[in-house]
């Protein structure tokens, strides 16, 4: 039994998250999840919010429809059965909203199906609660009870959703006891079939939320009835959705079907992103003077830096930023997208983006992002999870960077990561023979694919395996197509200073470049490892992290320590890599044809 007179801090998370929300085929399934998952971390926050003897750390509670974070922190004891009860009735409301409108809707039928929409009321959701005598200790005891999980799977016979496969489809009569030998399955078959035509014939619905041809589960159909104005205005919490999805649900597009509709040739660029090592940044406020208040300002300033990132996003949409953890779509409904216009975006998104608030201030954290171009018959739901393992790689390779991954019909993928402030030099090729005027990137391309069939990158490792590692050649072939005068006078996304250091480290002696000496000194220049950085002038001492193009320098190391004698071969590698991927995933983004 936990000792309250202890306890200062409660700890409050919920589960599944993003395997609830990446389960979709349309836009409106993703907003739908997002609204749940806020509607439901709204609901405790409101109860912390509205009590006298408790205080809502985290998340701060302000008006925002782009999404409540699941991680929520309040000053004080609030107790699990109390709690637990709050977060159950607000996940009853949206279940029973759903259920009611549809029979309503749709009298006719015989609805015998409250069985398995009571099981998903009771089992959908891991709730996890801990307490503790300070904020750390508060959040290590919930992730100590995070570890032992309690999940109840559910059950059932005849046929599954459409879209994911993994739960029976909901219909009037699925829970129906019936004597197999006295009914078939042609029988379910049809009556599945006439329930979904005629939900999808509703006025209020209509094939833009539901198709006739898609058969869903009960969490899956709750996800696209939330979205619905009469269902989602009558919930006793009255969270609006963005702006973003109403231009959807009035016309602009709804219907993001798993596959590209019959015809169509159109590319799709998805993005994720996430701070990054937002948790260690709290844990670094841990005991200092008014740690509760400087959580509740990082928290505010997170969820009002979200409640405005749709503004910068002219061609697509946001849909959730619920503080430092986001999700958007590069898009439009009348003409066909261009790679480079989603790189616009990301040119300025660290310092015209990410950094953008109100009182003017740099973020303390960074942030990487996963771009994913992804091909017109690629499933959604493949999409989605490409970027999430793309956010992670730039996360992996050293963060505050960007990964762009160019994923093709088949499954395959090519992948650069750059850091933010490198990342303008796309905007410096410049073609050797430009066709009509244009840079097409296909020299650099096809001599990246002659030297590589000619073996001309690559060297052998201590074990005599062939790797890229003549970074010699990788550097001179860069300095071909790539210069500091190339970049364009009026739109360039450089600083002076980043752009002067990185063609410093782009520079290559190649009378010298057999000399291993050379190399060592080469992996000293500035540019190449993560380093700190001031972000206020008044306040030395307050740093962050700017990205370098290998990530951190401990990585390549002999003995894993920042400071250890470096790996040279293994640096190499990386960097000629680095170079190799540059120009493949620079042609299928930039080139003007």
């Amino acid at each position: 039994m936990t000792d309250t007179s202890l306890t200062a801090y409660t700890a409050i998370t919920f589960a599944p998250v993003q395997g609830f929300i990446e389960k979709s085929r349309k836009l409106r399934d993703l907003y739908g999840s997002s609204y749940i998952l806020s509607y439901l971390s709204h609901a405790i926050c409101v109860a912390a919010d509205q009590s006298t003897e408790l205080t809502l750390i985290s998340p701060a509670l302000i008006d925002v429809t782009q999404g409540t974070p699941n991680q929520i922190l309040i000053a004080g004891h609030f107790a699990n059965e109390q709690v637990k009860a709050i977060f159950d009735q607000a996940w009853l409301e949206l279940v029973q909203s759903c259920r009611i409108w549809i029979e309503a809707q749709l009298p006719a039928f015989d609805y015998c199906w409250r069985r398995d929409w009571s099981l998903w009321t009771n089992h959908a959701w891991e709730f996890f609660w801990a307490t503790g005598e300070t904020i750390q200790a508060a959040r290590e005891n919930l992730n100590e009870v995070k570890h032992a999980r309690g999940w109840t799977g559910i059950n059932w016979s005849g046929e599954s959703s459409t879209l994911s496969g993994a739960d029976a489809v909901a219909f009037p009569g699925m829970s129906r006891k019936v004597n197999p030998k006295q009914r078939s399955r042609s029988q379910e078959d049809d009556e599945i079939r006439e329930f979904y035509q005629q939900l999808s014939q509703l006025p209020d619905l209509g094939e833009a939320t539901i198709t006739e041809r898609e058969q869903l589960s009960i969490p899956e159909l709750v996800k696209r009835l939330v979205t619905i104005e009469d269902i989602y205005t009558s919930l006793p919490f009255r969270i609006e959705f963005p702006s973003s999805f109403k231009s959807e649900s009035q016309g602009e597009g709804d219907d993001l079907d798993e596959t590209a509709q019959p015809g169509e040739k159109r590319w799709k660029g998805w993005f994720c992103g996430d701070g990054d090592r937002a948790g260690d940044y709290l844990k670094g406020l841990s005991g200092v003077a008014d740690e509760d208040e400087k959580i509740q300002v990082f928290s505010r300033t997170m969820r009002e830096w979200g409640e405005t990132l749709q503004r910068t996003l002219l061609n697509g949409r946001i849909i959730y930023a619920g503080g430092d953890d986001f999700l958007g779509v590069f898009r439009r409904t009348r003409s066909e997208l261009k790679a480079q216009e989603c790189l616009r975006w990301f040119y300025r998104f660290k310092s015209s983006v990410w950094n953008r608030s109100t009182d003017q201030q740099p973020k303390p954290i960074t942030a990487s992002v996963g771009f994913v171009w992804a091909a017109p018959n690629v499933p959604q739901r493949e999409v989605l999870q490409q970027c999430r393992d793309a956010e992670k790689a730039a996360k992996r390779q050293g963060r505050d960077r960007l990964a762009l991954r160019i994923l093709f019909n088949g499954g395959n993928f090519l992948e650069w990561i750059c850091p933010w402030h490198v990342l303008p030099v796309l905007q410096d090729y410049c073609d050797r023979t430009p066709h009509n005027g244009k840079d097409t990137w296909a020299h650099i391309y096809n001599d990246v694919a002659v030297l590589e069939a000619r073996h001309a990158f690559q060297g052998n490792d201590a074990k005599g395996k062939p790797v890229n590692d003549c970074l010699d050649v990788a550097l001179a072939l860069f300095n071909v197509y790539f210069g500091p005068q190339h970049s364009p006078s009026n739109a360039s996304s450089w600083t002076a200073t980043d752009k002067d250091e990185f063609y410093y480290l782009m520079t290559v002696d190649l009378q010298n470049s057999s000399d291993t000496g050379y190399w060592e000194t080469f992996f000293e220049r500035d540019g190449l490892w993560n380093r700190e950085e001031g972000v206020d002038p008044s306040e030395p001492t307050k740093t962050r992290l700017k990205g370098g193009i290998l990530g951190d320098r401990a990585a390549y190391t002999q003995d894993g320590q920042p400071n250890g004698a470096l790996d040279i071969a293994k640096a190499k590698q990386a960097f000629t890599d680095w170079i190799i991927n540059l120009a493949k995933v620079g042609f299928h983004l930039c080139s003007d044809t």
